[in-house]
């Protein structure tokens, strides 16, 4: 059963199309961001949003911890086209609970299941 909000922070729109098409049935609405302005806007906007997947394309790891700190119960999964050891451990010690390339739904869901 669908539940709650997330946004994606993507600026690909084929891979936001498919990321979105994919996690429509696991979430009640899936938003897209393409800038980290926007993202911030929408998460002021959407208080259910309580979960975000963020290409760091779009948003850098300074802006991670920033939303880490600002919204405290919102749940971070870092994107990256071509992800490796060292991009993988900055992103989980800047808050992302997670850290996959951007088709990975596995990764993504596993996140949401952890954060409940």
């Amino acid at each position: 059963m669908p539940s709650a909000t997330i946004i994606i922070a993507q600026n690909d729109s084929a891979i936001a199309q498919a990321l979105s098409n994919k996690l429509h049935s696991h979430f009640s609405e899936v938003i897209v961001a393409e800038s980290a302005l926007e993202l911030r806007t929408l998460l002021l906007r959407h208080p259910k949003a309580r979960m975000a997947v963020l290409d760091l394309e779009v948003v850098n790891l300074e802006e991670v911890r920033e939303l880490v700190r600002t919204f405290d119960d919102l749940t971070i999964v870092c994107t990256h086209r071509s992800p490796d050891n060292r991009m993988w451990t900055t992103a989980l010690d800047a808050g992302a609970i997670e850290f996959c390339r951007p088709d990975d739904i596995r990764s993504i869901l596993r996140a949401k299941a952890a954060a409940v």
